[in-house]
């Protein structure tokens, strides 16, 4: 299979490795670009535990230190993997997705004793602040990234979409989903999408792609893109 990724390249690196060794061609085209947010250093020493739903989230904090202490909360193994590798030690990664990471934290975290840090994009698909204060937890969010438009536009990439030679793209957001469709609607792509698969990681991902006309439309849960493929 001809596999489309649409995320950063960091954070499609694993992936792309794997899918490469199981025989598929892979191409990788981040739909959005990670752009840093300037921030304060964080003081670690003021929390019991920090929160992590992106491995962008991670490889966008600068002078990390005093985090020993730290319950590093991850939304799956990827993002755990990333965390390990700049330092953070007490690491427990959810199932992939976010309501397993909520159920992980609010079954095994007392919300008496916990404060929390949440550190994130700009652009969320979960109010994870909201879900976590109507449990009676402390938390502060610190927003570090933002995600905005890949304009170098791939022309080997339209080129394949159009000749269908692309089998299954994977979308990671609702923000990722919405200028994937601009990209189709403005190469006049439309049409050409018949063998094509969509994968998506959410329902309300899928609604904004599913008007056009895919082979078929799968949600996957992230670290099991190689079952969507079944």
């Amino acid at each position: 299979m001809h596999i489309l990724f649409t995320k950063s390249q960091n954070s499609s690196e694993t992936l792309i490795k794997k899918f490469i060794a199981k025989g598929h061609r892979v191409t990788n085209f981040p739909i959005l670009n990670i752009k840093p947010i300037i921030i304060p250093d964080i003081n670690f020493k003021n929390f019991t535990s920090v929160i992590f739903t992106s491995s962008n989230a991670i490889q966008n904090l600068k002078n990390i230190k005093n985090i020993n202490h730290l319950r590093c909360f991850c939304v799956g193994e990827e993002t755990a993997e990333v965390a390990k590798k700049i330092g953070f030690l007490n690491i427990q990664a959810a199932g992939g997705n976010y309501k397993q990471l909520c159920d992980l934290i609010f079954k095994n975290c007392d919300n008496s004793k916990e404060k929390f840090i949440y550190v994130r994009g700009e652009f969320v698909s979960n109010d994870l602040e909201g879900d976590f204060k109507k449990q009676g937890y402390t938390l502060q969010s610190v927003i570090n990234y933002t995600a905005e438009p890949n304009l170098n536009i791939n022309q080997q990439l339209i080129e394949d979409l159009k000749n269908k030679f692309i089998d299954v793209i994977f979308v990671y957001s609702k923000r990722a989903a919405d200028q994937l469709l601009k990209i189709i609607l403005n190469y006049k792509i439309v049409n050409n999408l018949d063998d094509c698969c969509l994968n998506c990681i959410s329902i309300n991902v899928a609604n904004t792609l599913k008007r056009l006309k895919w082979k078929r439309i799968k949600i996957f849960s992230p670290g099991e893109e190689e079952l969507s493929l079944l």
